[in-house]
């Protein structure tokens, strides 16, 4: 596993039109931990999520493997958020390996949940959406955006000004299938997981399985559909089997930078920075 900090993975992720209040925003990404049983990699987590001094930290599911796994799934998560002063707060969402029993302990921890909800800064320009995983349904986009109606029952479109300021939309979402969808909704930036990455590569080979209809060149990294920008995590945890090969867990640490998106703008979705 490595120390903790070196699950720390910085990288400028450059925003158009970025509101200045944003330049320099830091965000840490966590994803699919996987908890099943307690391990010291728990702890260098917890040590390596304090050491980024995040301005905002953000979980994209996926916390526990299996049911029975919900008591250490809460015991590790409420370590690992206990020593958390992000201050714009810690925001999540829940995987497909998330039950129901876990969802009710999980709000006891310091994180506001964004399953088909969204979160607007009355002091920032800022919007956070996030999508219900749900493989029986696509996500509710029209509960997502309820909470940014402007009054009149119309939600905000992300570009148009609001008070002189504009406002930049970001959308956490388990599964990185979405991004069309995010895309349609006029998201600026799409945290996911999910793919774990492959978990198990060959060395400069794409990864022969990613538990997602995604072609493996599409498995992480910064994929672009259209003016929005999805960033894929390698994740945290191993599901099947308990090791990685030529695929290290990592907690992506982005600082957004007023610039031109990676890539080129277009219909399908490309992997412009694989990782």
């Amino acid at each position: 596993m490595g120390t903790a900090s070196s699950l720390i993975d910085p990288m400028d992720l450059p925003v158009p039109d970025l509101p200045e209040a944003l330049d320099g925003l830091r965000i840490a990404h966590l994803s699919d931990l996987h908890i099943h049983r307690p391990r010291r990699r728990y702890r260098q987590i917890a040590q390596a999520v304090r050491d980024t001094h995040a301005d905002l930290v953000l979980f994209t599911g996926d916390y526990i493997t299996r049911p029975g796994d919900e008591p250490v799934g809460l015991t590790v998560m409420s370590e690992i958020c206990g020593g958390l002063a992000a201050r714009y707060g810690v925001m999540g969402v829940y995987g497909n390996h998330d039950t129901l029993n876990l969802r009710r302990r999980f709000e006891a921890l310091p994180i506001r949940w964004l399953d088909n909800a969204s979160h607007r800064f009355d002091d920032l320009p800022l919007d956070i959406l996030g999508f219900e995983t749900d493989d029986e349904r696509l996500p509710d986009s029209i509960s997502t955006l309820a909470h940014l109606s402007n009054g009149n029952g119309h939600a905000v479109h992300p570009k148009r000004r609001a008070g002189g300021v504009g406002r930049l939309r970001l959308l956490l979402s388990h599964y990185s299938t979405y991004l069309p969808i995010a895309s349609d909704l006029g998201v600026d930036l799409m945290f996911s997981g999910h793919t774990h990455g492959g978990q198990c590569r060959l060395p400069g080979v794409h990864p022969v399985y990613n538990s997602t209809d995604l072609p493996g060149r599409l498995t992480s990294g910064i994929l672009r559909h259209r003016d929005t920008v999805c960033v894929v995590s390698r994740g945290l945890g191993e599901h099947i089997l308990p090791f990685r090969v030529f695929c290290p867990p990592h907690i992506p640490l982005y600082t957004l930078r007023p610039g031109p998106h990676p890539g080129k703008h277009c219909d399908h979705v490309n992997n412009v920075a694989p990782w």
